[in-house]
């Protein structure tokens, strides 16, 4: 290269240089002329990479659609981004031309490629892997199938209020042990330490570190591809190296439960799980049908615990920001079920208030506030707006799900929206399955994660009054509201009073 470099005049080098850089403005300003949704201006060359915000991203978005519409444009150093904030939108895009946008952006380094989420479902890439992925999972996971799991869920949320009775004040803690092992026994069939910590302690660590690093354009890397090239050493790559620990520990996570499951087969020792059956029906040595089964058994973990701890955890904060829709759902209960048993799956039709709350609570806090971003695969169009392929396409779900024009009063706690007009209600759109994402991409473990939820809330309200906490004085210290960082809406740690609501909760627990 170096004597192919001598044989040119430096004249001809800028020449050169100048003919490149005219040739991109004229490639760019032909793209513009394409119609692209309007957005916030930014600066030349780079855009609008210093207005994107740094955390709770969805509010800033919102606050951006009231000013440019259902769908605007941002341009983030040459990538095209565009951010929907309308669920028509999202339907007319992301579900009814799925096929080009069911891949995930390149621009996802750091979770994606880096540390090695590609690997797994979410931020897998999308093509003929990705569907493998889904048709592995549809066989657990679709809407028929989780009904197999009731008892499962119900015996789970049973022991999920032993712990409660026992130890009111460690509710958060009860939720994330409690739903972390209903998802570990479906995934393994039986309890998993990697080295001598514990799997659930385990996989919440590294979930924590996925939730930071798949937020959109985390880190520096992410907005700037061409950086993952950086050997480790220079000043300015020490995500390489943090990339590099938090890959062997996903790796890490991935591997264990899963040899440890064959292991079990190979002793003829295992319990009935999604490992176990997956691997059953494909004996044979086939390496990529068991990372297939490897990884998509992690991504049971990812994406069910952490959507399903964040929900029930929300819910516990809105009961006691709610006492009125707690007290309304818990006369439902008492009316239709009595005091001498829990609730169960087969009672939920019977119960709409409570189904309604849930429902409202899901809109209300919304757990994956932008959920993931797609990549439109092929150029394509919405209405008079070109998408080129290769953009950036962002769901605001939150926006969606406080939609004046959508949801009455939508910043107000009112489960009645989702009852029918003849039960008194509004009769509002429902959030599911919108919560959980669009098209191909949609969350595959929507139906059990929503299943889990209505187990679990309506068999907590059944047995506990919850309420804030009193001060020393003895009035209510209400908690704030407040959400973690990440690609899952987290409500930060609170305090709350969980008591039996009567002297028959400690028999109906079976103490």
């Amino acid at each position: 290269m170096k004597d192919v470099l001598k044989l040119v005049e430096p004249r001809d080098i800028v020449l050169t240089l100048v003919a490149i850089v005219a040739l991109c403005i004229v490639h760019t300003r032909k793209r513009t002329r394409r119609a692209l949704p309007p957005g916030p201006k930014g600066l030349p060359i780079i855009g609008n990479v210093f207005q994107m915000p740094r955390s709770m991203e969805w509010l800033q978005f919102d606050k951006w659609a009231q000013a440019y519409g259902p769908i605007f444009h941002l341009h983030l150093l040459g990538e095209h981004v565009f951010v929907i904030n309308s669920h028509k939108v999202a339907v007319d895009t992301l579900e009814r031309n799925a096929s080009v946008f069911a891949a995930r952006p390149r621009n996802m380094v750091m979770a994606s490629d880096l540390i090695g989420w590609g690997r797994a479902v979410a931020l897998n890439p999308g093509g003929e892997q990705h569907r493998k992925y889904r048709r592995l999972l549809s066989k657990v996971l679709n809407s028929q199938a989780v009904r197999k799991f009731r008892p499962l869920e119900q015996r789970s949320a049973e022991t999920f209020l032993q712990d409660i009775y026992r130890t009111p004040d460690d509710f958060m803690k009860h939720i994330r042990n409690s739903v972390g092992n209903l998802i570990v026994e479906l995934s393994y069939g039986r309890e998993v330490t990697i080295g001598k910590t514990g799997y659930i302690d385990y996989a919440e660590y590294v979930h924590e570190v996925f939730a930071y690093a798949a937020r959109s354009f985390a880190f520096l890397v992410d907005i700037v591809p061409i950086l993952r090239h950086l050997p480790e050493w220079m000043p300015g790559a020490g995500f390489k190296a943090q990339a590099r620990k938090w890959r062997k520990e996903l790796e890490l996570m991935a591997e264990a439960p899963f040899k440890m499951v064959k292991s079990d087969m190979e002793r003829n020792e295992f319990s009935e799980s999604y490992v176990s059956a997956s691997l059953s029906k494909n004996k044979g040595t086939d390496k990529e049908h068991e990372s297939d089964v490897m990884w998509t058994a992690a991504s049971l973990y990812t994406g069910g615990a952490d959507t399903t701890v964040a929900s029930i955890t929300s819910f516990f904060l809105m009961m006691c920001l709610f006492p009125e829709a707690q007290a309304r759902a818990q006369k439902e209960i008492d009316n239709v079920i009595g005091s001498d048993r829990l609730p169960t799956a087969e009672d939920e039709q019977r119960l709409p208030y409570l189904s309604a709350l849930i429902r409202e609570i899901l809109r209300y806090w919304t757990i994956a506030p932008l959920g993931v971003p797609h990549r439109a695969t092929a150029d394509t169009t919405y209405g008079p707006y070109h998408i080129p392929q290769g953009s950036t396409i962002i769901a605001n779900i939150w926006g969606m799900m406080h939609d004046p024009t959508v949801y009455t009063n939508p910043f107000q706690f009112k489960p009645e929206r989702f009852l029918s007009i003849e039960q008194g209600g509004l009769s509002e759109p429902d959030p599911i399955p919108t919560v959980f994402g669009f098209g191909r991409r949609i969350c595959p473990g929507m139906h059990l994660a929503a299943a889990s939820m209505w187990t679990y809330s309506a068999c907590v309200l059944a047995a506990f009054k919850i309420a804030p906490v009193k001060d020393e004085k003895g009035e209510d210290v209400v908690p704030v509201a407040e959400t973690g960082e990440g690609i899952i809406s987290m409500p930060k740690p609170f305090k709350c009073e969980i008591v039996p609501r009567s002297s028959a909760t400690a028999t109906l627990l079976g103490f």
